[in-house]
């Protein structure tokens, strides 16, 4: 009895231990909280800018070309681009530094000079504006609603999410129609299961769901390459849009999200019987020019504990990395990644954590899933508003 019950203590512990691994970050891995998540993900803004300090336009430009398929080298499962972060986009420029000459200086030095900047107590950007007081908080709501009018609909949940504030302001002078329109924009597949009074909060619900940011940004801005496309790839995915929506594979949809066919949505029910059941999880999916002799590029909008899922949602199915055929199709895409849901394979896997769970703890891997699927994945059900 008393192994019984040291096992129940260890077994407790270590899911707490991974759900407070895996849950939002609650600082910068990278200054260690420093200056704090920028939106939940895992490093800052501050910090991203210091170590990914390159032309934005140049990396505007590589992105939409890799993405779309007209470059080679693109696997699909590398990071989020670099272009936009959180929502914002990035500035090329920061802080000016001490001489005109230091914008020419080398890459170490000048990467030194930035983290400098970022440690220092005394560096110009921890300094208030007048020495004494903020100086945006002292600007008047006039004031800011003529600035804020000048955002789009993704920006502006952003800076909703800057202070209380500012939060409360949007909230009294933005209509629900823009909360709506940010929504039936990103996630079209979203039907909510009651009539919902609060869109704001649908929204914040479901970006805060979602694994990355940056492809959720991407779906708001849609970007594609300018180039001819092939009347092949055409007529298949015209194909493939008749067929999923006259006879989609059960408990799956999709639809694509520009007139191009380059960017796609899809949900995917949660498995019977699994972890998963009940949720429903959102994927992004992004179609080259060079499709169908090249794969999609697919990841998991929503956040999923599972080992063959990684915390930014790309996925290791092995079919749309190494072994793609022209044989396979978005819905059989689709219905693969719905069986790795419950059936992983641990022997190589993203998370080499969760495969160790999985193997020695089932229970608690259970356990951690379904309280992932519940957080993240039963928006049409949590975020009604409270009556």
């Amino acid at each position: 009895m008393a192994g019984r019950g040291f096992d129940r203590q260890d077994n407790s512990f270590e899911k707490e231990v991974f759900i407070t691994n895996f849950q939002k970050p609650s600082s910068c891995h990278v200054c260690n909280g420093y200056y704090g998540p920028c939106f939940e993900e895992q490093i800052c803004q501050t910090c991203h800018l210091f170590l990914f300090s390159e032309d934005l336009s140049q990396a505007v430009h590589e992105d939409v070309h890799n993405t779309m398929g007209v470059e080679d080298g693109d696997s699909g499962n590398d990071e989020p681009a670099d272009s936009f972060y959180n929502g914002f986009q990035r500035p090329v420029q920061d802080v000016p530094l001490d001489a005109p000459g230091d914008q020419a200086a080398a890459p170490s030095q000048d990467l030194a000079r930035r983290l400098q900047l970022l440690s220092e107590m005394t560096a110009p950007r921890l300094q208030p504006f007048d020495g004494d007081s903020d100086y945006f908080q002292e600007l008047p709501p006039e004031v800011l609603l003529t600035v804020f009018s000048y955002l789009d609909d993704f920006s502006l949940w952003c800076v909703s999410k800057v202070c209380t504030r500012w939060d409360q302001l949007l909230r009294s002078h933005i209509p629900q129609t823009t909360w709506y329109r940010l929504v039936d924009k990103c996630w079209p597949l979203y039907k909510p299961l009651k009539t919902v009074d609060d869109w704001h909060l649908v929204c914040s619900s479901l970006i805060n769901s979602s694994s990355c940011i940056s492809c959720v940004r991407r779906m708001f801005n849609r970007p594609y390459a300018e180039c001819q496309e092939n009347s092949w790839r055409r007529r298949r995915l015209r194909h493939e849009v008749k067929s999923l929506k006259g006879d989609p594979p059960e408990g799956i949809r999709a639809v694509p999200l520009d007139s191009h066919w380059c960017h796609w949505q899809a949900t995917i029910l949660g498995p019977v019987g699994s972890p998963f059941e009940g949720g429903i999880f959102y994927l992004y999916i992004q179609i080259p020019y060079g499709y169908p002799m090249s794969p999609p590029v697919v990841r998991f909008l929503t956040k999923v504990f599972h080992p063959n899922i990684s915390r930014h949602g790309d996925i290791g199915l092995d079919s749309i990395h190494h072994n793609w055929s022209l044989a396979l199709t978005l819905a059989k895409v689709l219905i693969s990644i719905q069986s790795l849901l419950t059936d992983p394979f641990c022997d190589v896997c993203m998370e080499p954590d969760i495969a160790r769970l999985y193997n020695n703890d089932r229970q608690t891997y259970d356990s951690v899933a379904r309280h992932w699927t519940h957080q993240f994945a039963m928006n049409d059900i949590l975020s009604w508003p409270n009556n």
